[in-house]
């Protein structure tokens, strides 16, 4: 029977490794997360589930103490839900300061409500999780770490934020270097002294290093990998379609494709066969137009919905096969 790891190429990777999962609510992301996670351990691996999905079915799954709390589950395999709040005001509190800084006149509105503005932005709850993200990637006590992901459209904007705030620090540094030659020219001028470093200018430097670590590390092969769910049904695989479509044009990594619940036989007696042979003739086609394609494993329907560490030990009963490569 294969393991959905055989669908991962773990050679060469940098640990530590960080395995993304990704698609559309209620596909089974948990599911093929935890399931990675136990093959990995069982392989010797130190592996962490990192839950950012806001629906937190981390916490029921594995029955964890409450959210941020590290609990380890099994030999090897450890877990934790986050939430938005757990690191939401240290966030807003030094992006306050920062615009603060960039723009006095906002020195008359309260640090509260800065934090309180900077906190009901939108956006700010992607740049939470970013965050969290980037403080994964720093993990040496663990050697892979599978992050369960929010849903679709608020992973990719995620991942797409590192490129997206490298654009506008940019811009940032370079309006804020027009106003310090202008300071200092009208310093000189006056015969007043004049600082030599630039507090915002640092800033924005410190800034555009920690999101180009950020971007490298999620477009290293080495170092992250995607793995995308669907179940074979029209909404879940054009999820994936776009997932694929995304991750391509930002140049990360789609490892895998699972297809979760695929009912086979069964499905004719339901009437839905010719939609689930559709549905996975379309994630085959996806995979395919990739360069280089991911594989995809089809795992069957357990005949109701995996609830605890045990089902998904036994999930590897129920994984069909994992195609590589793409014939023509």
């Amino acid at each position: 029977m294969p393991w959905l790891v055989e669908g991962l190429d773990t050679e060469g990777w940098r640990l530590p490794h960080v395995v993304m999962v990704m698609g559309k609510g209620g596909v089974g992301k948990t599911t093929v997360g935890l399931r990675l996670a136990y093959e990995l351990s069982r392989q010797g691996r130190r592996v962490l589930v990192a839950s950012l999905d806001p629906a937190g079915h981390l916490l029921e799954y594995l029955r964890l103490p409450g959210p941020l709390r590290e609990v380890e589950k099994a030999p090897g395999l450890r877990a934790v839900q986050y939430e938005v709040e757990g690191v939401a005001r240290k966030v807003a509190e030094e992006y306050s300061m920062l615009l603060r800084r960039l723009m006095p006149g906002l020195q008359a509105l309260s640090i509260e409500r800065a934090v309180e503005v900077i906190r009901e932005a939108p956006g700010f709850e992607e740049e939470v999780f970013l965050r969290i993200l980037s403080q994964l990637y720093q993990r040496r006590d663990v050697d892979i770490v599978i992050v369960d992901t929010p849903p679709t459209g608020i992973a990719l904007r995620v991942v797409s934020l590192p490129g997206l705030h490298l654009f506008w620090v940019e811009r940032l540094r370079e309006l804020r270097e027009k106003i310090v030659s202008i300071k200092y020219a009208i310093a000189n001028a006056m015969g007043r002294p004049v600082e030599a470093d630039d507090p915002v200018l640092k800033k924005l430097e410190e800034l555009r290093g920690r999101y180009e670590a950020l971007r490298r590390e999620m477009t290293d092969p080495a170092r992250t990998s995607v793995v995308a769910v669907a179940t074979p049904e029209p909404l879940p695989v054009y999820e994936v379609e776009v997932i694929a479509g995304k991750l391509a044009s930002l140049g990360i990594a789609l490892k895998m494709i699972v297809a979760n619940r695929v009912l086979g036989e069964r499905a004719r007696g339901l009437g839905f066969s010719e939609v689930e042979e559709r549905s996975l003739s379309r994630l085959e086609e996806a995979r395919c137009r990739a360069d280089p394609p991911p594989s995809m494993a089809l795992v069957a329907h357990m005949g109701r919905a995996p609830s605890s560490l045990g089902d998904v030990e036994k999930l590897g009963d129920y994984i069909l096969e994992v195609r590589r490569g793409c014939s023509g």
